[in-house]
């Protein structure tokens, strides 16, 4: 069969107005606004959190990558200490990164998170005992506290928001320090495969669902930190968020990999039995350091040093990377 001539002419028009249509499709595509990451944060169409059915957070595992700024802080005689800043979902986080001067080969990395209300400047001493036992350590003011801007709401504001779908200030924290991860990871000096979590009291409980919830991360160190040990009740909405910010609800997830939790038999705001019983959800991988200390009454205490060694070691192998076999003669 013969077309007109005029069909062809027609025919012809046709094809040559697509192909301009779709490549000025392809040409302006990132100028419209069809994707997700483009709406506002709020929005019905919008997943960049969420709490799952069984009372689980979830953040995605492919953040992005962490922009951030680095600059000197102090140093000693081994360490050098430097001030950063990153960038997080609600804004900017300040944090002060302790690490050896001279280093052969990718250190481990800890991300230090402190308690309710302590800055980074006064965890900065745990940083360093960190550091000096080898590795990279970043400790972070969460939001609120010290340079890092917004306010701390309480525990009903915050399930207030929930309610609301605004993201909660406890899960916000959670991801703070998943950035504070990611910063690390792209540190050329650290070692990716050796970057754990790692908390004080609330920081504990932090540390405990940030590992949890990215299975990339080497395993958590909780010390002077307990769950809530969350029974449940007849609002399944409360239920939902108590359950997201419970270190309980959490700890059994993260084998294979290790958890160390340490703990001061005379801690006078969160009891033994408290950690004894967040201790007992976790699976195996595990250990639990206790000290006897009457003079400690929360957090790190001087007579938990050794413990702090053996449980670095045992979580990403600190010390038997650096000791030196001489052979038999």
């Amino acid at each position: 069969m013969k077309l007109k001539k005029n069909n062809l002419y027609v025919l012809i028009a046709a094809a040559v107005l697509v192909v301009i249509i779709a490549a000025a499709f392809v040409y302006f595509r990132p100028l419209l606004k069809p994707a997700r990451q483009q709406e506002k944060p709020g929005e019905k169409d919008t997943v960049v959190w969420l709490v799952d059915k069984d009372g689980y957070l979830v953040y995605p595992l492919d953040r992005g990558g962490i922009k951030f700024r680095r600059e000197n802080y102090s140093e000693t005689e081994n360490l050098a200490i430097s001030r950063v800043i990153y960038q997080s979902r609600n804004g900017n986080i300040y944090g002060l990164l302790a690490m050896p001067k001279n280093i052969s080969e990718p250190l481990p990395g800890i991300v230090l998170l402190p308690g309710a209300g302590v800055s980074k400047e006064s965890e900065l001493g745990l940083a360093k005992k960190m550091a000096g036992l080898n590795a990279v350590v970043l400790t972070i003011d969460q939001g609120g506290v010290g340079e890092t801007g917004g306010k701390v709401p309480t525990l009903d504001e915050d399930y207030s928001g929930f309610l609301q779908a605004r993201e909660p200030y406890q899960h916000l924290m959670v991801y703070d320090a998943l950035r504070g991860y990611d910063l690390l990871y792209s540190a050329p000096f650290v070692d990716p495969d050796r970057i754990i979590m790692a908390g004080e009291s609330l920081g504990g409980r932090i540390a405990i669902i940030a590992a949890a919830i990215d299975r990339n991360i080497k395993g958590a160190l909780a010390i002077s930190s307990a769950g809530f040990d969350f029974k449940g009740g007849p609002d399944q909405n409360k239920n939902a968020f108590l359950k997201s910010i419970d270190a309980d609800h959490y700890i059994g997830q993260i084998t294979p990999r290790k958890v160390v939790m340490m703990h001061n038999a005379f801690d006078t705001k969160i009891p033994l039995n408290s950690a004894i019983n967040t201790f007992s959800k976790a699976q195996e991988p595990k250990q639990f350091v206790l000290v006897n200390d009457t003079a400690c009454n929360h957090g790190y205490c001087e007579s938990m040093h050794d413990g702090l060694a053996d449980a670095l070691d045992y979580l990403v192998e600190i010390r038997s990377r650096t000791l030196v076999s001489i052979p038999d003669k």
